[in-house]
């Protein structure tokens, strides 16, 4: 299926009765190609509003207002992560369900958003039932002085690289100052911690990686994106460049739970989750820029 994702950033009250998308979901390219509709599309039969007359059809889900990087959990199907950047407070990240309604503009992450001026009048927060996020971070955790932040969504890890990382949901906010994990516990409950972490880059990556000056943290301007390639290895699409999350070895960090001898100069840290990066050759950097736009994102 195809998935797509537009935002409901105008002054309009909820339910959404206007023809305008949250998220929406298309046929396959199988499915396309049987019935002959290559230079259009078909909606699937099992979309929630096909027999609804004040909704669009392609609608999958409601309530998001600026989805930014969505992606599934490449071992469950069924886990479709979409980061959705806040207005004033809040960054989320949601699950997306079939039928599922997100807030958006009465709420705005888990709080309660009041717009100054809605058309149509101020909804009721009886109206809809809403389906909080399962991670995010609130502006002025991210930034007291100027409480500004907008969050890029990740994907969850299941590379091989780094096993203390496997199975968590990494995301970072646009500005590239902080980076996030969230852990599912129990398995398959939805129900999702989320941690601030760590990172840098290895000593030994073949092009030099800039330090913030004043900070732990590397030069990375803003991260636009991330992606995965064949082996699930996450890549980070920034301005500066592209980045690839490798062994936390790489820059003594200890995975407990990593085959390898540990080195004396090695520290652990009190996460076991440290994102370590190797700047992939900016050379590629407009290639990968194309390919993580297009390809691995939806």
């Amino acid at each position: 299926m195809v998935f797509g994702y537009i935002g409901h950033q105008v002054n309009q009250n909820q339910p959404f009765r206007p023809r305008i998308v949250s998220g929406f979901r298309l046929q396959s390219q199988e499915d396309i190609t049987q019935l002959a509709l290559w230079g259009n599309y078909s909606v699937p039969r099992d979309n929630p509003y096909t027999k609804d007359d004040d909704l669009l059809p392609e609608i999958w889900a409601l309530g998001l207002r600026n989805p930014w990087r969505c992606s599934y959990d490449s071992e469950r199907s069924s886990y479709f992560f979409c980061g959705d950047i806040g207005q004033d407070e809040y960054e989320e990240v949601n699950m997306i369900k079939k039928d599922g309604n997100y807030g958006w503009r009465l709420y705005e992450g888990p709080g309660r958003f009041s717009p100054p001026q809605t058309s149509g009048g101020n909804s009721s927060t009886d109206s809809i039932n809403p389906i909080f996020p399962v991670m995010g971070y609130s502006h002025y955790e991210l930034n007291k002085n100027e409480g500004s932040a907008s969050i890029t969504g990740g994907c969850v890890y299941r590379s091989k690289t780094d096993p203390c990382m496997y199975g968590s949901y990494l995301y970072a906010d646009l500005y590239a100052t902080a980076m996030w994990v969230g852990t599912e516990f129990p398995r398959d409950s939805g129900n999702f911690t989320s941690k601030k972490i760590p990172f840098t880059c290895a000593s030994d990556s073949p092009t030099s990686c800039d330090i913030v000056p004043g900070n732990s943290f590397p030069s990375l301007g803003y991260i636009f994106s991330f992606g995965q390639d064949n082996k699930k290895d996450v890549y980070l699409l920034t301005s500066s460049g592209v980045y690839r999350i490798i062994s936390p070895r790489r820059c003594n960090y200890a995975c407990a739970i990593e085959k390898t001898t540990t080195s004396p100069n090695q520290h652990s840290s009190s996460s076991p989750l440290n994102p370590t990066f190797v700047v992939v050759s900016t050379f590629f950097f407009f290639f990968f820029f194309f390919l993580l736009f297009t390809s691995f994102n939806y």
